[in-house]
């Protein structure tokens, strides 16, 4: 009897030891995340080495160390959009002070023939100015979280022909023949018709404005249930291209710094593209750059009736 009730008394006193020392740890824990400064890099460190109490501490400092992490990539990502809003804001500025010195001179002018082209001159500050926010507002809503597009079966034919159709006037500026090619005219994508829409006209001002001759767009099928859209077109400095930065926000290439454009038209095909569940990337093939967009294919016999 003696045996078994001092066998009971040293369970009851391991399960109070025990219970006291979980008890213990874990109100340290619990008060050093109380307590814990964000911008510290302290860590829990283990006291006692009760079962479970060591997996406990290392579960929360992995997460302590995770939280640094999204906190650092935050930080940069607020100071790199900070530096890309400050070349934007001079981007903005430098075509307003050029306007209102025109409009100044304008003011001033008495030949009917000079005001008229210095207020020429204005307008075509303010429109640029007015192109750089229209870019910055399409990249604001493309860049949404919570962005809902409607997704529909668009016909990818004549979609890419009125998206030429577009810049045709430009296409005939630079004296540029562009090519479409399409190797099934009924092939058809899951997708939002004026996200698409969006996408191809972006694309097709970026052949514009740092392409050196007309752009190819060909249209086929990528697999079973994916299609690819491909604009090509020659660059006059492919060394000077980075097409892993290509879709980044404001990039872009040293050949293109002073051109007219706010380095945001890929960035807002790239964040379109994902939300419609398709891929985008960039290539160069010597002196040709090519983008494909890869998106859900719609088999044939659901595409009629479809959106085009």
């Amino acid at each position: 009897m003696l045996a078994a009730f001092l066998l009971v008394v040293g369970v009851f006193l391991g399960v109070l030891i025990a219970t006291a020392t979980y008890a213990t740890e874990l109100g340290r824990i619990a008060a050093f995340l109380r307590g814990h400064d964000l911008h510290s890099n302290a860590r829990v460190t283990v006291c006692a080495h009760a079962p479970g109490i060591a997996a406990l501490i290392d579960a929360v400092n992995n997460a302590l160390d995770r939280s640094t992490l999204e906190r650092v990539d935050a930080l940069r990502e607020r100071e790199g959009f900070q530096r890309d809003l400050a070349a934007l804001s001079h981007d903005i500025r430098t075509p307003l002070a050029g306007a209102r010195g025109y409009l100044q001179l304008a003011a001033e002018e008495a030949d009917p023939e000079a005001r008229n082209h210095q207020l020429g001159a204005a307008i075509g500050r303010i429109d640029s100015t007015t192109s750089l926010l229209d870019a910055l507002f399409a990249y604001t809503r493309s860049a949404d979280p919570d962005l809902s597009l409607e997704h529909d079966a668009v016909t990818l034919l004549p979609l890419a022909e009125r998206a030429l159709l577009a810049q045709y006037p430009a296409f005939e500026e630079h004296g540029w023949e562009p090519h479409l090619e399409c190797t099934d005219n009924a092939l058809a994508a899951w997708a939002d018709a004026g996200a698409l829409d969006r996408i191809m006209g972006n694309l097709l001002v970026n052949t514009l404005r740092y392409g050196s001759a007309a752009p190819k767009v060909r249209i086929s099928p990528e697999s079973a249930d994916r299609v690819r859209i491909t604009v090509e077109n020659p660059v006059a400095k492919p060394e000077a291209l980075d097409t892993g930065r290509l879709f980044d926000r404001f990039y872009q290439a040293d050949s293109a710094r002073g051109t007219a454009g706010s380095g945001l038209g890929l960035a807002v095909c790239k964040n379109l593209a994902e939300a419609m569940g398709a891929t985008i990337d960039a290539h160069l093939a010597g002196n040709v750059l090519a983008i494909d967009l890869v998106l859900p294919r719609v088999p044939e016999q659901a595409s009629h009736g479809g959106r085009s």
